[in-house]
């Protein structure tokens, strides 16, 4: 079941170029996030490339390959559909957006209560304000001494209503529309991420296999999965993938990236290998090779592919299993 389930996966992802490079991307990246700006709303850098990313990024989910979770959400203006909003504290009472967060203070000396808009100032030194109470006209010194802060409240500056809170609108800095709590849409924004998954199918290299598989197969090869040949020395070996082209046999291994020394030493591993088989081409496939690793596939008649995307290698495989189809037929 679980193998008929990444066969068409792989499927999926060999008809869509564009759907395997955003995988490849979101793999590489691990986590898409959104880079919000009032002045050019959401974007995602790394997508830009990509038109229809949001309708692939949807088709990743849907395989069970990318995962969504809510990262900001943002006031959006309901007639425009922009971010750049702007908020207005209003007055209940008149409206007007001349509506300040002040301090309720008590002059202690005379009992005096009333909001530190009402309160007397006169300048002091370094460009402060001394508050002086409008009761007794005695200046407050210190807070907690003569005089002291009971609470804040919203006073509106031009009709002087006082409320605990005022009402709330916003501006669309865009088309230059008002609009309440209520008729805003307030919008998720996702971050993107990739699922344990789909970093499994691609690290361990179940889904290059099957993609390599497939892609053969799509162009009229012979191809077997997993496939156990016995060598010149009776010893039994096993390939990835085993390319039958006419009466000849190509055999293809794929081994995901590795440290320099690892792979070297893999390498040499399949090497042994493919010595055992003095009749069949080999292709060896990683992620990418360093020049050592060429010229030790090379010295050994080894024919490697490495590349910087999935699409890449799965053209590089077709071209070398062509080529050597071709020789073949014209030594025959």
């Amino acid at each position: 079941m679980e193998k008929n389930r990444e066969l068409v996966l792989a499927e999926t992802l060999l008809r869509d170029p564009t759907l395997l490079k955003i995988l490849e991307i979101m793999v590489e990246e691990r986590e898409i996030a959104p880079q919000i700006r009032l002045e050019h709303g959401i974007e995602y850098p790394k997508m830009k490339m990509f038109p229809e990313w949001q309708e692939k990024i949807r088709k990743l989910i849907e395989l069970g390959l990318v995962e969504e979770k809510i990262a900001e959400r943002v006031i959006e203006c309901p007639y425009c559909g922009k971010i750049h909003v702007g908020t207005r504290f209003k007055c209940p009472s008149c409206g007007s957006i001349n509506m300040i967060k002040t301090e309720i203070i008590q002059h202690v000396t005379c009992g005096f209560v009333d909001t530190k808009l009402k309160f007397l100032r006169q300048p002091k030194k370094e460009s402060e304000e001394q508050l002086i109470c409008p009761n007794c006209k005695v200046s407050l010194r210190e807070e907690g001494v003569d005089y002291r802060v009971l609470g804040e409240i919203f006073e509106c500056i031009d009709c002087g209503r006082r409320a605990d809170r005022p009402k709330i609108h916003f501006i669309c800095r865009e088309c230059g529309k008002e609009f309440n709590i209520l008729t805003a849409k307030y919008k998720a924004v996702y971050m993107y991420r990739t699922t344990d998954y789909g970093v499994k199918l691609l690290k361990s290299g179940i889904l290059i296999r099957n993609l390599i598989l497939l892609s053969l197969s799509s162009k009229g090869f012979q191809v077997e999965k997993n496939a156990t040949l016995k060598g010149i020395s009776g010893v039994n070996h096993r390939f990835d993938i085993v390319v039958k082209a006419d009466q000849s046999l190509i055999g293809v291994d794929y081994r995901p990236i590795a440290s320099a020394e690892l792979q070297i030493t893999d390498l040499l591993a399949h090497i042994a290998k493919f010595m055992d088989f003095p009749d069949i081409k080999y292709i060896y496939v990683t992620d990418s090779s360093s020049e050592s690793i060429r010229k030790v596939a090379s010295s050994q008649g080894v024919n490697l592919v490495s590349g910087k995307s999935i699409t890449e290698i799965l053209n590089q495989i077709l071209t070398l299993v062509k080529k050597f189809k071709e020789r073949k037929e014209i030594k025959a």
